[in-house]
């Protein structure tokens, strides 16, 4: 258990020094690719650039997570497919790019001139970023990036820039392995299919702060999620759908990654609340709420209920069912350009012993 102590001391500090309060009982959040933010079907934020570390720092995350590429002469830069063609346009007209570029056939004057991120704010239509650049964004905002890397090099270069406050990631056992050779920060290893035990052996066999990430929420269920945890070491839900990670949250990882994932409430004032106590629902019935949204916010709901329901907040689906429930579920998710909605539909006899919802302004 001290390597897990270790890390979440880690963590506690990191979120002093966002300005938020030390104890959380909610996992350690972690922006998948950055805070991207959409602005109808477009980005406005895009995924793996500095403005999306520094709109991170702005809803309270404590780390982001980004993805490292070599170009054709072996700079790293940011991407997280083969091809910029989803994420980037045309420099000279914002046009979409007519064929398929692959990042490793080119070099990085030809990717950093020829085209731009896709975002509807002009300003932020800018050249595919550097790792440097995304590293040294994390270190004058305080962000802990997450590099899901098999290139070496990226983490001897996080280790200059930001020494041990960085996360290595990756499934690439051997390349995440030689992080250690630079630094005794938190390596994550995806395991593949590898059951608890043998996932147990390879991280002791990687040694320090480590841990296990991954997107494959069937195996990762209550019993594997503790038995790694009683092992000493951090167990991350990586992008699940909403309703598995909602059940992994409630399973107990100690990490979060995600898209939508936020509960960074410490140390802030809600502009709006609902509070409803002794509430029931009959089969069929429904209870819904509504609030406008400041353009930059988020939204947490907490439920205690016993019975069936199914729960849609803020555009996220959940169906639940609970006995008698001690603890309450805790849902939180940002938003841009959004106002939360909750709507609660009983799929049985329901009663709702406490539901609370706080609407926050970023």
């Amino acid at each position: 258990m001290i390597k897990r102590f270790v890390f979440l001391l880690f963590a506690s500090l990191l979120a002093l020094s966002c300005g938020r309060d030390a104890v959380v009982e909610s996992p350690y959040a972690v922006a998948h690719r950055g805070c991207w933010l959409m602005d109808g079907e477009e980005f406005y934020i895009n995924e793996n650039c500095p403005a999306g570390v520094r709109m991170a720092a702005r809803f309270g995350y404590p780390a982001i997570e980004c993805d490292v590429k070599y170009t054709r002469d072996s700079v790293m830069v940011l991407m997280h497919d083969a091809t910029i063609n989803r994420t980037m346009r045309m420099a000279s007209d914002y046009s979409p790019v007519p064929e398929p570029v692959k990042v490793t056939d080119c070099t990085f004057e030809e990717l950093r001139t020829r085209y731009v991120l896709v975002s509807t704010d002009p300003a932020l239509r800018t050249p595919i970023p550097t790792l440097e650049e995304l590293l040294e964004t994390c270190r004058e905002t305080g962000i802990i990036p997450m590099l899901h890397s098999a290139v070496v090099e990226s983490y001897a270069l996080a280790h200059e820039i930001l020494g041990d406050r960085f996360i290595a990631f990756d499934a690439n056992e051997e390349a995440v392995r030689q992080a250690r050779n630079y630094s005794s920060c938190l390596i994550l290893l995806d395991p593949g299919k590898e059951s608890a035990a043998g996932t147990i052996e390879r991280l002791q066999g990687i040694g320090g702060r480590c841990g296990m990430s991954t997107m494959n929420y069937n195996m990762l269920d209550s019993s594997y999620i503790h038995t790694v945890k009683n092992a000493g070491f951090e167990v991350q839900a990586s992008i699940f759908p909403a309703r598995h990670t909602q059940r992994a949250t409630g399973d107990g990882v100690t990490i979060q990654l995600s898209d939508f994932y936020w509960y960074q409430t410490q140390g802030r004032k809600a502009v709006a609340s609902l509070n409803e106590k002794g509430l029931k629902l009959s089969e069929g019935e429904s209870f819904a709420w509504a609030e406008e949204a400041p353009e930059y916010a988020a939204a947490t709901l907490e439920l205690t209920f016993s019975g069936t329901l199914e729960i849609t907040f803020c555009g996220k689906t959940f169906t639940l069912a609970h006995g008698q429930q001690k603890k309450p579920e805790t849902f939180g998710l940002r938003l841009f350009k959004s106002d939360p909605e909750l709507s609660l539909k009983a799929l049985g006899p329901t009663d709702i012993q406490s539901l609370s919802v706080n609407l926050y302004a970023i």
